[in-house]
């Protein structure tokens, strides 16, 4: 094994667990956890001969695969989680990664995150611990109430669908039919009244729970399709509810991977990812996503509650494929905790992209609550389904007229028909502020063109 080799073998078995030490607790490495990434998809039993070989020819002997019991587990996978002692790890990633078959061996990621409630200015950061369904709702209860005290002195708008014209659209008889989105978030009650088409719901976190014990899961859903009180933009949208973050807001690198091979499987349209997942350094997260744009899925993520500062965006919402949402007030002031752009990390190679992509209410925005009934919430993740939903009533008017569209077309026509914001700069808004009716015209008459967007 040559000397570049064994450093960057030491590098990614060490080096990186020192990296994270220094950056937030949001997201950081498994000990003694890979995923191992395959050139193709294969079934259980040949992954594993791939595996068995490789490791074998090199002697190491104290390795396993963890299981993973979801949804995707009966079809043909393209990576593999693998526990190897630490005191073989070298020796085993050096052995994996020189198989033909194998594509990278990347260190298994957990994400811890955080909901950011925005209360008169001030925010509350709120890390869930475990807790009980009962306790939980009391939280948002509580948090709920002093958002009622704040509405009775703004006279905020109590139905964002009408807020951007989405009635318009369905006079003309566009309501999401025919449309499947993809919900990755906390889950949702399959008896919830707010919902009349919920197609599948599946649970990736080994839980084996498919309801939403936060609220936020139900509170996004509800904007991109909820029926009644506090109406969604595509109420008659099938929704494919993804539960990825337990209750405890936990995912891992691998339960994004499972149910993104999902998605694709079940052919979505829109797939909407309001909490955010790993870092840009998880690798096989980022290669994943480009792959779900591959295959005709437009994905919509917020942009993350770390502003006013700079350079505070969240992945994947940088990622050049997906549609990275940014939130702003009724009174189309950029909120204060909106991230501002630009992309970052990509400045080691010379350059940063331009994000947000577009923005759109995120404060004090109307949406389902757990217990039935609305609440309002305020954050990006609030502006991302608000963006999702609109999508879906788009895709679906489109649709109806026989014509096709694709990632790139959506997101060309969005940031071409968003309206520009006076006073506020690129790197705070992106294009502008969503412009539902103006973004269905665009489409109407849309013919493939080049642009600086997609980029």
């Amino acid at each position: 094994m040559s000397v570049l080799r064994a450093v960057q073998l030491i590098f990614l078995t060490v080096g990186l667990r020192f990296a994270v030490c220094h950056s937030t607790s949001e997201s950081h490495v498994v000990d003694q956890e890979y995923i191992v990434t395959f050139n193709g998809y294969y079934l259980n039993e040949t992954r594993y001969n791939y595996i068995s070989a490789a490791l074998k020819s090199s002697g190491v002997n104290n390795w396993n695969i963890l299981e993973r019991k979801n949804a995707a587990s009966q079809y043909p996978s393209d990576f593999d989680v693998l526990f190897v002692d630490e005191c073989y790890s070298l020796k085993a990633l050096d052995a994996l990664t020189g198989h033909p078959v194998i594509k990278k061996v990347t260190p298994q990621r957990l994400v811890q995150r955080y909901l950011n409630e925005h209360l008169n200015g001030t925010e509350n950061k709120v890390l869930l611990h475990r807790r009980s369904l009962g306790q939980d709702i009391k939280l948002w209860q509580k948090l709920n109430k002093r958002y009622k005290t704040r509405h009775l002195l703004r006279a905020v708008p109590s139905q964002i669908t009408k807020v951007l014209k989405a009635d318009v659209l369905w006079r003309l008889g566009i309501t999401g039919k025919g449309v499947k989105v993809a919900i990755f978030d906390t889950g949702l009650s399959i008896s919830h009244p707010h919902f009349k088409r919920v197609a599948e719901r599946t649970d990736w976190t080994g839980d084996g729970d498919l309801d939403d014990g936060l609220g936020h899961g139900t509170f996004v859903a509800g904007l991109i399709a909820s029926h009644r009180e506090c109406f969604g933009f595509a109420p008659d949208a099938d929704l494919h509810i993804f539960r990825v973050f337990t209750n405890n807001q936990v995912s891992y690198t691998s339960w994004f991977l499972d149910a993104f091979n999902y998605a694709i499987m079940k052919k979505v349209h829109v797939l909407n990812l309001s909490i955010g997942g790993p870092d840009f350094m998880d690798q096989p997260f980022v290669d994943k996503v480009w792959e779900l744009t591959a295959n005709g899925v437009i994905m919509i993520s917020a942009i993350g509650n770390d502003g006013p500062l700079y350079g505070t965006l969240n992945n994947p919402a940088d990622q050049m494929d997906v549609i990275g949402v940014g939130g702003i007030s009724f009174d189309d002031h950029i909120a204060k905790f909106s991230s501002r752009g630009m992309t970052t990390w990509e400045l080691p190679q010379g350059y940063g992209r331009l994000k947000p992509d577009i923005v759109s209410y995120g404060t004090d925005v109307h949406g389902s609550s757990v217990s039935g009934g609305c609440r309002t919430l305020s954050g990006t993740s609030v502006a991302s389904p608000v963006v999702a939903g609109a999508v879906t009533l788009l895709i679906s008017g489109i649709l109806a007229q026989g014509k096709i569209v694709n990632p790139a077309s959506m997101k060309q026509a969005l940031l071409a028909s968003s309206q520009r914001l006076p006073g506020v700069n690129m790197f705070e808004q992106g294009h502008g502020k969503l412009d539902l009716l103006q973004a269905y015209k665009v489409l109407s008459s849309y013919i493939p063109q080049v642009s600086f967007s997609p980029r």
